[in-house]
């Protein structure tokens, strides 16, 4: 896969990431009113568990062999990546973690971490400027 195909799988794992918080959202606030939700929210906050270890997984792998090839410049962006996602990471999980009880109100405050964090993604090794075989060859 080149880069323009990584970019491309992970700022569409992204779009489907913000789809899941949306819909996690709705529902965590139907059941913090008291609707009878709770299973309908644990299907979605199991599917956006499970879409965010994917993403976490192929973010590594893809931007990792994009990134190994070059010299000072990738390892440099491989050792920025991997300390500050892995506290990221370690943070969301966090939020994640636990029942419905304990996840949902908290919810919101994953919402704004993890749309930080992929906003983040995307102003710097996810940048179309940045994430492009020409670039990535040209620092190599």
């Amino acid at each position: 896969m080149d880069a323009d195909q990584a970019r491309t799988t992970l700022m569409t794992q992204h779009a489907t990431i913000r789809a899941s918080l949306e819909a996690c959202g709705a529902l965590t606030a139907r059941f913090l009113a008291g609707e009878p939700v709770v299973q309908e929210l644990e299907v979605a906050v199991q599917d956006l568990r499970r879409e965010i270890a994917l993403h976490n997984e192929t973010e590594n792998a893809l931007v990792r062999v994009m990134l190994v090839r070059t010299a000072r410049w990738g390892s440099q962006l491989i050792d920025r990546m991997v300390e500050e996602h892995r506290g990221e990471h370690d943070a969301m999980w966090a939020l994640l973690t636990g029942s419905i009880n304990d996840v949902a109100p908290r919810f919101s405050e994953l919402v704004e971490e993890l749309d930080a964090h992929m906003a983040a993604e995307e102003r710097t090794f996810l940048a179309p400027h940045v994430l492009r075989p020409d670039v990535i060859e040209r620092h190599g």
